[in-house]
């Protein structure tokens, strides 16, 4: 563990815990802090969201190419304006091919995957 104590930062390998709580000055309420905790799931992932407009390739960030398993990336899509259906064609290359039932683009999507350059979480521990 060390304290960069010129940021105010402490940095450790793992934290362990009940609750990941995050605690912030609210910009638009004086003399409140506005708290927002750590997403939870049963592994170490990591997650990228935005609009998709016309264009049918979404460029995952270069540095997933080390921090995912390919193997693990959902996608989520959401139309904009109607229901139309928009689906994933295919992962690969570092890129999300994604169409529409009327092959026009207009979307919002979070992709989701797990992180490879650590272990696996171990989410059930005997006492």
């Amino acid at each position: 563990m060390t304290y960069d104590e010129a940021n105010d930062t402490l940095t450790v390998g793992t934290l362990n815990g009940t609750v990941k709580n995050f605690r912030i000055r609210h910009q638009s309420k004086e003399g409140f802090d506005l708290v927002y905790s750590s997403l939870e799931g049963p592994e170490i992932g990591v997650y990228i969201r935005g609009k998709a407009e016309l264009d049918s390739v979404v460029e995952l960030p270069d540095y997933w190419i080390w921090l995912v398993d390919e193997s693990t990336i959902s996608v989520q899509l959401t139309p904009i304006g109607n229901p139309i259906i928009h689906y994933v064609v295919e992962i690969k290359n570092n890129k999300v091919i994604i169409n529409s039932a009327t092959g026009i683009i207009n979307c919002f999507y979070t992709i989701y995957a797990e992180r490879k350059d650590v272990d696996k979480l171990i989410v059930e521990y005997s006492q």
